[in-house]
């Protein structure tokens, strides 16, 4: 496993350079997100039984697994894909080319700009460079985060870190669940936990609920409820996610989830989210 000095190393990728202050950076958005999401799938993969010869590749690819939104403003983000969801376009790429069988992946960026772009005219935003880069890190996420890698490969070996075929595909399981076609139990199951660990960090999270969800606050029945519609769609299996409820039931995320709600110390979870567990704790016996 790597040392607390690797894994800031390796979240420091998603600090990007300050045009305002030279020599200065600003810290990532999905930095603090990997990192709890990286402790939320060990505990996960643990749970299910992930051998551990498996767990120092998993915690890198966790850690590393948002480096394709590397630079983002979360404002122009949430404001850019809020104009898409008026409009009725669909907003992530797997959901995109399920609505439009004919865009093929590498078309789906140029025609999601096209269809975009005269709500954007309406409402007075320019696709400048920046608009397009935003749009692309949902749209060609796998691009983003493979030019993400490969400029950091001499960083990445100088921790000891290499980005093994498997490890890319499991952070790009989410948006491109096709590509795990022929890999290994295991690695599907990585992806998948990855996928439902991230999303339950995500939807606890304050900062990217009020920031592009538009959430007045987090509840976690509200959570699981998001969650479940991974495991109707085949995207996180039924093992995965009764690990995920077992260990929020048992309290073993209390404390994760605190810190992406930014709760003060020593504030306890609402008594909503109380009562939620003992229900999932009920229904796991």
């Amino acid at each position: 496993m790597l040392d607390a000095t690797a894994k800031e190393r390796l979240l420091a990728m998603y600090d990007s350079p300050d045009p305002d202050r030279p020599g200065r950076g600003i810290e990532g958005y999905d930095r603090d997100h990997a990192e709890r999401t990286t402790r939320i799938v060990q505990l996960v993969a643990k749970a299910v039984g992930l051998h551990e010869r498996w767990l120092p590749d998993l915690e890198a690819t966790t850690l590393l697994h948002d480096l394709g939104r590397v630079g983002m403003d979360a404002e122009l983000f949430g404001k850019v894909f809020a104009i898409a969801q008026e409009i009725g376009l669909p907003i992530r790429i797997r959901d995109l080319r399920a609505a439009f069988p004919q865009v093929t992946e590498a078309q789906a960026p140029d025609f999601f700009i096209a269809r975009l772009k005269p709500a954007l005219d309406q409402r007075g935003i320019a696709l400048t460079p920046q608009v397009r880069e935003h749009i692309l890190m949902r749209m060609d996420f796998k691009g983003r985060l493979r030019r993400e890698l490969r400029r950091r490969e001499p960083d990445l070996a100088a921790l000891g870190v290499t980005v093994k075929p498997w490890m890319e595909k499991v952070m790009l399981y989410y948006y491109y669940p096709q590509d795990m076609a022929g890999e290994s139990d295991e690695v599907r199951l990585m992806g998948m936990l990855l996928v439902a660990c991230e999303n339950f960090e995500a939807y606890n999270n304050r900062r990217r609920g009020k920031d592009y969800y538009g959430r007045r606050d987090e509840q976690l029945r509200q959570v699981f409820i998001a969650l479940d519609r991974f495991e109707r769609d085949g995207l996180v299996s039924p093992k995965v996610m009764a690990a995920l409820k077992r260990l929020t039931a048992s309290g073993a995320l209390d404390a994760i989830m605190k810190e992406s709600r930014g709760y003060a110390p020593g504030r306890p979870l609402p008594p909503a989210d109380l009562a939620f567990q003992k229900e999932l704790a009920a229904s796991s016996v």
